[in-house]
């Protein structure tokens, strides 16, 4: 049912737009939030010598693959979650009733990424940006898989997919290609995405985080 009323649930959860400055906050941390979980258990097994006694017991690729989908979901459900949450927290003290087009206060535009579901089916809008959060989340943390190979601190596999995500917004915003920034591909209300901006963001992601680290991990004779 539509709502003239100034404060809804789907206004004012955590990925609403990003108006105020603890949307910018969690946009920027995301990266850090998404390897808590499981950013360097990788690093872990190799140090450790998990990762060299499982690979005699289970082929090296399956190992590997097995690693990047715990990697890839942790970090995702670290993002989706509070998001989720915050929505959940907002439906319990606003009411939970769709905007109308003409509410200027959602700050999003009829032209912005997927807004007629906000207008339309706004809890499949809030699950849709949810699960975009978990997609990119997931794959900047499978990024902490890659540059293990190379480090000899744990940090590094922690702070390098923050380094990554940092560095492709600014080359984006740089080169005028906003509608490919990951951070503005998450936010509601950014100018200039599409759902093929969000796909080809996505593939390229995937690409960073995977082909590296599966390719070296099969070819190296001991993790």
């Amino acid at each position: 049912m539509p709502c003239d009323f100034l404060e809804t649930s789907y206004t004012n959860w955590l990925g609403s737009h990003n108006m105020f400055i603890q949307q910018n906050i969690f946009y920027l941390i995301l990266p850090l939030l998404s390897v808590l979980p499981f950013g360097a258990s990788f690093y872990a097994d190799i140090n450790g010598g998990s990762a060299k006694n499982i690979c005699t017991r289970v082929k090296k690729s399956n190992y590997l693959i097995a690693k990047y989908i715990a990697v890839f979901v942790s970090g995702g459900t670290a993002a989706a979650l509070p998001m989720f949450a915050s929505f959940l927290a907002c439906a319990a003290f606003l009411p939970t009733m769709a905007p109308e087009a003409s509410y200027a206060y959602t700050n999003i535009a009829s032209s912005d990424k997927w807004a007629w579901l906000l207008f339309s089916r706004p809890f499949l809008y809030i699950l849709a940006y949810c699960g975009l959060a978990f997609l990119f989340a997931g794959l900047t943390a499978c990024m902490a898989l890659g540059i293990t190979y190379f480090s000899s601190k744990s940090f590094l596999p922690m702070l390098f997919p923050f380094f990554v995500y940092i560095f492709e917004s600014m080359l984006c915003e740089l080169l005028g290609l906003d509608g490919f920034d990951v951070r503005m591909l998450l936010t509601t209300d950014a100018i200039g995405n599409t759902t093929f901006t969000v796909a080809v963001t996505a593939a390229l992601f995937f690409a960073v985080s995977f082909i590296p680290y599966y390719f070296a991990g099969v070819k190296k004779d001991v993790l």
